[in-house]
């Protein structure tokens, strides 16, 4: 589904993430995730559509227990070094080929269904992440809505640029989307301002996809916001060769310094699947590995 992918085209971050004044002052704790997360380990879906990914394969109650299961490969890995938060990243609003009555090309998931999955992750000590696929609509826009979710401690949100077409006359899946590090800015803000109007206490993740250098643009634009940690998750299958050697390109050193990292895998397209201890970079593939441990891995 995910086009290109199996090209794994680059990602480069470009240059450093700069601190404004109404920013974050540059605090060292936003280069990370929030305190109480180590690591997060999750599954990658839509609830309901087994076509979107492994969450949608299993009941509610069933996701937990194997998404766990995951969540233990990598304590295990870790020597228990880490403690791994099990998770779900839901895709909330869906890109779609048809634009819909209101011409967004967007399918929303019923709040009745995500305040369920939200709660029954709160009872197994799991997060939520809520994924928007944009479609006509701006990071800004599709955020906007989600904000009172925030309000669950376990809750956190996600772009994915992939299905943007913003002005664009093609439908969503005709050309790779792209965002501007001043929209993923508009984003962190409307986030940030939240948190403070509604006195939420956690800091709060904002993951951001991308597999094509061009899917983020201005990316010198990024800055940090108070209680808005980011992490730009590697979103695209293929050998595990190839994703290492991707993903070292896009995590260097300097910018593993500045900001999380995140790495997925697809159980159909990746072959073979990359262990739990290649994934965290503690044994190679082939002769390569990855160098900076990843945050973030999700599994799609």
């Amino acid at each position: 589904m995910k086009i290109l992918k199996t090209a794994l085209a680059l990602l480069m971050l470009g240059g450093a993430l700069h601190a404004s004044p109404e920013v974050s002052n540059g605090k060292e704790d936003l280069r990370k995730l929030p305190s109480n997360y180590d690591m997060i380990v999750a599954f990658y879906g839509r609830p309901g559509s087994k076509a979107l990914g492994i969450l949608g394969h299993y009941p509610l109650e069933r996701v937990f227990d194997e998404v766990k299961i995951y969540a233990q490969k990598y304590e295990k890995a870790l020597n228990g070094t880490h403690q791994v938060t099990p998770g779900l990243e839901i895709i909330y609003e869906m890109a779609t080929v048809s634009p819909g009555a209101r011409g967004d090309h967007v399918l929303t998931l019923p709040k009745k269904r995500v305040e369920t999955y939200i709660e029954a992750a709160k009872r197994n000590h799991a997060v939520v992440i809520l994924d928007v696929q944009l479609g006509k609509k701006s990071p800004a826009e599709s955020i906007k809505p989600l904000l009172k979710y925030l309000h669950y401690n376990n809750v956190h949100l996600a772009i994915d640029p992939e299905f943007y077409i913003g002005n664009l006359t093609v439908r969503p899946g005709k050309k790779i989307g792209s965002i501007s590090g001043e929209q993923i800015n508009e984003a962190q803000k409307l986030m940030s301002d939240y948190l403070k109007a509604e006195n939420i206490p956690e800091d709060k993740i904002l993951v951001v996809h991308s597999f094509t250098e061009h899917m983020v643009t201005h990316k010198k634009a990024v800055r940090y916001y108070d209680k808005i940690h980011l992490i730009l998750n590697l979103d695209g299958h293929g050998s595990p060769a190839l994703k290492v050697k991707i993903y070292n390109g896009l995590y260097t050193e300097n910018r593993a310094a500045k900001i999380s990292g995140g790495f997925k895998l697809f159980f159909r397209q990746d072959h073979p699947m990359m262990t739990p201890r290649q994934v965290l970079g503690l044994e190679p593939v082939s002769n390569n590995r990855v160098k900076d441990m990843p945050k973030f891995i999700n599994y799609q």
